[in-house]
């Protein structure tokens, strides 16, 4: 079965010589994806930078827009951000959808 994906993501964690520092390295990145979900049931588009947009939003169409990113129903979605330069991951976080559809 195939199945459509909603997306929302948070990346990166950077270690200096004395501590942490946390920040969304992919936070309104050039993001990519293999299709955009165009619905007739559910209007809007939605697109890879729904994803890393920062709206941490778990609904994912409310008030009428979409609030994550989707691709069309395919055998293997797939979903990516350009970080702009070499960038060691040290987490990724992804938030799952509340309405019912998951990853």
């Amino acid at each position: 079965m195939k199945d459509e994906i909603c997306i929302l993501v948070w990346l990166a964690t950077t270690l200096t010589d004395t501590a942490w520092l946390t920040y969304n390295a992919a936070l309104n990145r050039p993001a990519y994806q293999s299709s955009v979900l165009v619905s007739p049931h559910i209007p809007g588009e939605w697109h890879a930078n729904l994803a890393n947009d920062g709206i941490r939003e778990t609904h994912a169409f409310r008030g009428g827009i979409p609030r994550c990113s989707a691709s069309n129903n395919e055998t293997n979605p797939w979903w990516a951000v350009d970080l702009g330069r070499p960038t060691t991951i040290y987490r990724v976080d992804f938030t799952n959808r509340e309405d019912g559809n998951r990853m």
